[in-house]
């Protein structure tokens, strides 16, 4: 199970970005009203919404909450359909440009997830972003309906040890209905702890909002800069509203052109491949959880098996298990700056100390043991849930056992674990615009060949897709990497700035 997201930050050590747990809110008045700016046109069908979009508005009140901080919120209606039926208010925190004079505008940010938290890529902006959008632009971040710190927001349970800590892959009739109960259970939660605004926190929703915030701003046309799931909801965003579109950027670009399963399968062959280059790093640097006469790949699954057949007892936790084992190299495999971590934890657990593996576990879930800090995967949970194309039973999810097996031999049940969820949800799929965006300036979306969560062929599609756009490529083995590739952060900084054109692709 994975989470797509930015997970890095400007400096040259590539150190995770910690999100904060403490949100910190002001409360600040906002109205809703009448505009009457033109509706476009578009494909797809979405002229109705974008009429409902527009008959909307929403006023900040800023203040100040920090040097160079300015926070605030707007509020959004639950249901654009029906705007008398309730309100998301969403709180915004903004970097204001350092150099006031050169200001070009506000440069919207959306980190990833989906259901990421956003506010602290404002608030640490210059950890993040280069000096030259730093001088140029607002950094603005806000938290999506039903996310972080917006009200209502999100909320499925307390701990993911419960589902999450069961062996992805049962071997018997009674871990297949652990499994199964399991997911009833997560889904159970979100019902009735989210209630009704479940069937309102959509992609399509939240690029809904955009518009509206950039109303609020006052910006005739914006900037955006999205990364990971951010792309997905900035792609959708510009081709329900292209004719706002001052620039965007989208850095590991989602897979627009497959539906919910097959985008989750290739998803998890994209972990597999860069779970291979880990192997052959190993090999390369004789890392220590290497068996003597072995290699990195067979003393791994030789580990996988003893896990499965003798978990690691932990105090008051879950034992370190095959699922625990999955989600921790997940995590590790986002960033080759954590594989060294990966290896020692895998040699200690070699050593019978599965407390190394279990941190690695809570870190995927936001840091805290036994539970999480923030709604991230509740969210995540529950917008994927909502985007789904498809029914699906859990009968055909566990029918893919083969198929995943195929294409990642051993990561792939994690896969039949996540998509157990949605396999579950109560609602059904609604009808998804078609990306696809006219703008006035090139797209610029931006691909690693060694991204494990959005491989570079699915981001080649975005750029298919979306009709106009242009693509940048690092050598990089990691999600995400702008700050990272010194090519790729001038190349971005560039067109940000100047809306500078460039080859339909550059390799950096």
């Amino acid at each position: 199970m994975t989470c797509t997201g930015m997970r890095h930050t400007r400096s040259v050590s590539h150190t995770t970005v910690v999100v904060m747990s403490l949100l910190v809110l002001v409360a600040c008045n906002s109205s809703k009203g009448v505009t009457t700016e033109s509706t476009p046109t578009t494909s797809g069908g979405t002229t109705s919404r974008t009429e409902a979009v527009r008959s909307w508005s929403s006023d900040i009140e800023w203040t100040a909450c920090g040097d160079g901080l300015q926070c605030g919120s707007f509020d959004v209606p639950l249901d654009y359909s029906a705007p008398s039926a309730g309100v998301f208010t969403l709180p915004i925190v903004k970097h204001v440009a350092t150099a006031t004079n050169s200001r070009i505008g506000s440069l919207l940010i959306n980190p990833g997830g989906p259901g990421g938290a956003a506010l602290d890529f404002a608030r640490y902006a210059d950890s993040i972003f280069s000096d030259t959008l730093l001088e140029r632009f607002d950094i603005v971040a806000w938290d999506p309906r039903g996310v972080g710190g917006s009200v209502p927001s999100i909320d499925c349970v307390d701990s993911m040890d419960d589902y999450f800590a069961l062996d992805p892959s049962p071997d018997d009739e009674i871990e297949t209905e652990d499994l199964l109960s399991g997911a009833r259970a997560f889904v159970d939660g979100c019902r009735k702890r989210s209630g009704a605004i479940l069937d309102h926190v959509s992609t399509v929703d939240a690029a809904s909002d955009i518009d509206v915030l950039r109303r609020a701003l006052g910006e005739k046309t914006i900037s955006y800069f999205g990364f990971s799931y951010g792309t997905q909801l900035g792609a959708t965003w510009a081709s329900l509203f292209p004719e706002t579109v001052r620039a965007a950027t989208l850095d590991a670009a989602v897979d627009p052109t497959l539906g919910y399963v097959d985008g989750l399968v290739q998803q998890a062959a994209g972990f597999e491949s860069s779970l291979d280059a880990f192997f052959d790093w190993c090999d390369a640097n004789q890392c220590d959880y290497i068996d003597e006469g072995s290699d990195a790949r067979t003393s791994f699954d030789t580990l996988v098996d003893s896990l499965n057949s003798s978990p690691l007892v932990n105090d008051d936790r879950p034992p370190t298990n095959e699922g625990v084992l999955g989600i921790a190299v997940a995590q590790a495999l986002y960033s080759q700056s954590m594989w060294s971590s990966l290896a020692m934890n895998l040699s200690a657990a070699q050593d019978g100390d599965g407390a190394g593996l279990l941190t690695m576990f809570d870190e995927y879930f936001g840091g805290y043991s036994g539970g999480h800090l923030d709604n991230l995967i509740d969210a995540y949970f529950v917008i994927s849930c909502s985007d789904r194309d498809t029914n699906v039973s859990p009968e055909e999810i566990l029918g893919l056992k083969d198929r995943l097996a195929s294409v990642a031999p051993r990561l792939g049940s994690g896969w039949i674990q996540e998509m157990l969820i949605c396999a579950h949800w109560p609602s059904t799929p609604d009808d998804k615009p078609v990306i696809g965006a006219d703008t006035s300036s090139r797209i610029v979306v931006v691909g690693s060949i060694g991204d494990a969560a959005t491989p570079l062929t699915g981001t080649r599609n975005m750029v298919r897709q979306l009709g106009q756009a242009r693509l940048i490529v690092s050598p990089l083995e990691q999600h995400t990497t702008y700050g990272s590739d010194d090519c790729v952060t001038t190349e971005v900084d560039e067109y940000l700035v100047n809306l500078t054109d460039g080859p339909d692709e550059l390799d950096c």
